[in-house]
């Protein structure tokens, strides 16, 4: 798997490169869990984070011109600045505003999608509410109407329950749609 941690012979923890295609506040995530481990000090994890850079990630070493990157807090602000969910929340939010399910798409891909977006276009934020709003963004994504309101009578509480309960009607659903063609077949 791109990017997750992996322990090498000595015990160090490896990390794949960052090319700038993955959200970088999961890659942080990883790298200060390697840092950690692997006793790197700040100098340290400076001259890591830029021999891990690569492809259009690495053009950021350039961009600097000879003051080049100094400190790593330097270095995580550049890459939060140009990789960072803050410079992409409005394509993010648009991106879930617009968000609708795929042909062959299954409900459990639909809500990852959508709980992806939620957490890009809003870091850090969780709760009641941060639930609701991805409750309603996989209700419109669905673009069933009837499924919807069905689901939205049952008062799912979190996105994971909504989910739970669009299975469960699309099963029964496919289940009666499948007795009826069946009798169809038989008369």
């Amino acid at each position: 798997d791109k990017g997750t941690p992996s322990k090498s012979k000595t015990g160090k923890i490896k990390l794949e490169k960052f090319n700038g295609t993955t959200p970088i506040e999961a890659y942080l995530i990883k790298f200060e869990t390697a840092a950690k481990h692997n006793g790197w000090s700040d100098d340290d994890r400076l001259s890591q984070m830029t021999c891990l850079l690569s492809g259009a990630a690495e053009q950021l070493l350039w961009d600097r011109g000879d003051g080049g990157v100094n400190t790593w807090e330097q270095l995580v602000q550049l890459l939060r600045d140009r990789y960072g969910s803050g410079s992409q929340q409005v394509l993010n939010l648009t991106k879930l505003q617009s968000r609708r399910r795929g042909d062959g798409e299954s409900l459990t891909e639909l809500a990852q999608g959508i709980r992806r977006l939620m957490i890009l276009t809003y870091p850090g934020v969780q709760g009641r509410m941060h639930e609701d709003v991805a409750t309603e963004h996989f209700l419109r994504a669905l673009g069933d109407v009837k499924m919807a309101i069905r689901i939205k009578e049952r008062e799912p509480k979190t996105l994971d329950e909504t989910l739970r309960i669009a299975m469960k009607l699309e099963a029964l659903e496919l289940s009666a749609s499948a007795t009826e063609n069946k009798d169809k077949l038989s008369d």
